[in-house]
């Protein structure tokens, strides 16, 4: 069992949730019963990626030193995985049944967005589809989060795009991280640029990222209170800014803003959500 769940990436899984229920959050009080099967795609659709990226990764990664994928180190095999994988695939479009028609078209675009990452295409190993793979799958969910109730707006096109950007960030940290193994095995963005200007381009993701949030109230998006909550960005971006100068803090960084990201963004999204339902209370 624990090896499904290290394959699976678990705790990866439940952030792309947490960008379906952004979504849903913007949206609400619209929300229906079709939530189930919208957070059940996510899920299902996300573990899939997750398995089968470790699938094609399997001979790539036993030339590493350290080998991360439970196939390599023998914890599962690869047909149980491939097993599995198919499982995930079809408990994915089972979900995608219950949807809206333009979401099952971009439950469809995420499934092929999946599988051309880590085969045919194999996005993976080439400089900057990597980044814009991981990019737009992230920001397709909370984008059908919102127009399975809603029409397509500025609403919602600012949070898919905020969200695309810390995405993007997340990936190239992930790089940076992998680039002594990858560098030896594939071609990255990271690679390809190097960790200095990767990194730049980390704080440059983050800090578009920011400023579409500083301006959502404008849109109505979140309440201009939250905003309050703005300077909680400077445990993300120092800790990039001072690896920048000074590769020395990578591992501690890496580890850093993961860690805060995950904290930050619980923190935005549970004083969301107190500020919506006070402003609620209050035209009720």
């Amino acid at each position: 069992m624990n090896a499904i769940f290290e394959l699976s990436r678990f705790k990866s899984t439940l952030r792309f949730v947490l960008a379906t229920v952004s979504g849903l959050i913007i949206a609400y009080p619209n929300i229906d019963f079709s939530v189930i099967p919208l957070l059940l795609f996510t899920g299902f659709s996300t573990a899939f990626g997750f398995v089968i990226n470790d699938i094609s990764d399997v001979k790539v990664d036993k030339l590493a030193e350290k080998a991360r994928n439970p196939i390599v180190t023998g914890k599962i095999s690869e047909t149980t995985s491939t097993l599995l994988a198919s499982y995930y695939l079809l408990a994915a479009l089972l979900a995608l049944h219950f949807l809206s028609s333009h979401n099952q078209m971009l439950g469809f675009t995420v499934l092929f967005l999946y599988y051309t990452y880590s085969f045919i295409v194999r996005a993976k190993a080439k400089p900057f589809l990597d980044v814009i793979y991981h990019s737009v799958c992230l920001a397709i969910f909370p984008l059908m989060a919102y127009t399975q109730y809603r029409p397509v707006d500025n609403t919602c096109l600012l949070l898919a795009g905020a969200i695309f950007l810390l995405s993007g960030m997340s990936q190239l940290l992930q790089e940076v991280r992998d680039y002594e193994s990858d560098r030896k095995i594939i071609k990255t963005t990271v690679i390809l640029l190097g960790k200095r200007t990767a990194l730049t381009l980390c704080l440059a993701f983050f800090m578009s990222a920011f400023t579409a949030f500083l301006i959502s109230p404008l849109y109505g998006i979140v309440p201009y209170e939250l905003l309050l909550l703005s300077p909680l960005a400077y445990f993300i971006a120092a800790p990039i800014f001072k690896t920048i100068r000074d590769e020395t803090h990578q591992d501690n960084m890496i580890k850093e803003v993961s860690q805060k990201t995950t904290l930050i963004v619980g923190v935005l999204l549970a004083a969301f959500l107190m500020l919506k339902y006070f402003n609620l209370g209050l035209m009720m």
